[in-house]
């Protein structure tokens, strides 16, 4: 929960970094589903279970994987929003770790 206040505090204190910081998300999440590596997760179908399905399928979703945010609290302590491209950024944070 840390991490995301982090990430929460910068998006909303506006700035050049918190756009950055925007572009940044928004890039990962384009090339992570280029790439195929968008986290997978499941919900609840809600359509089933308004009608009253008894056991409702569940949905599979793609979305931002949450190692992502650990390695964007890293970027916001190191300020590389502002030495860096948004794109520079994205491609150090979709390379494996050693």
């Amino acid at each position: 929960m840390q991490r995301a206040n982090a990430i929460v505090r910068c998006l909303a204190a506006e700035g050049p970094e918190a756009m950055a910081l925007a572009e940044v998300i928004c890039q990962l999440i384009v090339k992570g589903a280029e790439l195929g590596e968008l986290e997978e997760y499941e919900i609840p179908n809600r359509a089933a279970i308004a009608a009253g399905v008894v056991d409702p399928p569940r949905l599979k979703r793609r979305g931002f994987r949450r190692e992502w945010l650990e390695r964007l609290d890293v970027a916001i302590e190191r300020d590389a929003f502002l030495r860096m491209s948004a794109g520079d950024i994205v491609d150090r944070l979709l390379q494996p770790r050693a």
